[in-house]
């Protein structure tokens, strides 16, 4: 079995005590070049726009998160990792025709300096850490792996990783254990390794239940080698709002594997996780498939000629409790078929709070 690597850093930065964060006290920046995980906020201009990244390292080789533009406030999924000059490189995926991605340096300091490229162009970019209205956090990861025939020296192996966002040590003893319960979802699990190995060892224990279905008089069949990853992302921190996602990919044989985001929008303030009921007036869940459905043929490029039906398994878009604010909307999120076949991916909408008022309390 894989030695565990179980490794906690508080990634955050220089948070003044104040009326943003009650009875938080100020933390230092960590050595972004040596830290093995961290979480970070950073902010800069790209083509002459403010811009906000949620940057997360989740793992010894991964980078993830979010970037937007500040006057729009849809988030653009990120991630990448270094290449062989150490140069950081994001990529995003909001044009499957184009490539755009961001290369540059993250320095100690956690000043990330390069360039973007995409639309046919080279914009240059300077962000740097900001965690004034943001609230602080650590990341946790782990990782373990299993032979499902251990004597065997062609066993099949599962690979199991989990990385976690955790309240950082500066935070109040009520925003922790807030932050806490709502990652965990039980007041009693406090111990982020233990957490962190709850999920891991689940997966593992169910892989070696597996080894009497296996038939091992001929070849081994590659479907028997198992993976699964998990982790947390921020969306949006901007106190006192909170917004984090839960990735999950799970293989477990067949034709291939399981995937979805799960997200949580947190008032600090309040200690509550929102659900749609706390933003929209009555009659939300009648009005707002209409706009979903805006927004799904804008992105899809679907004219009005076609039904929904002619992609998706649903007449309409419904409005569910997986979703996530920003600044500036909220976005819903529909796991693989949910709504839509394997084939589409998870779809994401993203609704303006300027489409949203006339139902928004």
């Amino acid at each position: 079995m894989r030695t565990i690597l179980l490794i906690t850093i508080s990634a955050i930065l220089l948070v003044s005590c104040g009326d943003r964060h009650p009875k938080q006290a100020a933390a230092s920046l960590p050595n972004f070049r040596t830290t093995p995980y961290f979480y970070v906020q950073l902010k800069g201009t790209l083509a002459g726009k403010n811009i906000t990244m949620e940057l997360t390292k989740t793992s010894p080789d991964m980078y993830r998160g979010y970037y937007m533009y500040d006057d729009i406030g849809e988030p653009i999924a990120i991630w990448g990792n270094l290449d062989q000059n150490k140069m950081l490189v994001l990529n995003e995926s909001t044009d499957e025709k184009e490539e755009r991605f961001f290369t540059g340096i993250l320095d100690s300091a956690g000043v990330y300096k390069g360039k973007w490229r995409g639309k046919g162009t080279t914009y240059e970019y300077t962000l740097t850490p900001d965690m004034k209205d943001a609230t602080p956090l650590s990341v946790y990861y782990g990782e373990d792996s299993a032979k499902l025939l251990p004597g065997n020296p062609a066993s099949p192996v599962a690979v199991a990783t989990n990385a976690i966002i955790w309240p950082a040590p500066t935070l109040d003893e009520a925003t922790t254990a807030f932050i806490r319960n709502t990652v965990t979802g039980n007041p009693a699990l406090d111990n982020p390794v233990r957490y962190l190995r709850r999920d891991i060892d689940s997966f593992l224990v169910t892989y070696k239940t597996t080894e009497k279905d296996i038939d091992t008089t001929q070849e081994i069949p590659a479907t028997a080698s198992w993976s699964a990853d998990a982790d947390m992302r921020v969306v949006y921190n901007h106190y006192p709002y909170l917004s984090i996602e839960s990735f999950s990919y799970e293989y477990t044989g067949g034709a291939h594997g399981n995937y979805g985001s799960i997200y949580k929008v947190l008032d600090l303030k309040k200690r509550k996780v929102l659900t749609t009921a706390d933003l929209f007036k009555p009659g939300y869940k009648e009005a707002l498939p209409a706009l979903l459905e805006k927004a799904y043929r804008r992105i899809f490029w679907v004219s009005e000629e076609n039904t929904l039906k002619d992609q998706l398994l649903v007449d309409q878009i419904p409005v569910n409790e997986n979703f996530f604010i920003t600044e500036k909307g909220i976005g819903f999120c529909y796991t693989p078929y949910e709504i839509g076949p394997y084939a589409m991916g998870q779809i994401t909408l993203f609704l303006p709070f300027t489409e949203l008022k006339a139902y928004l309390k």
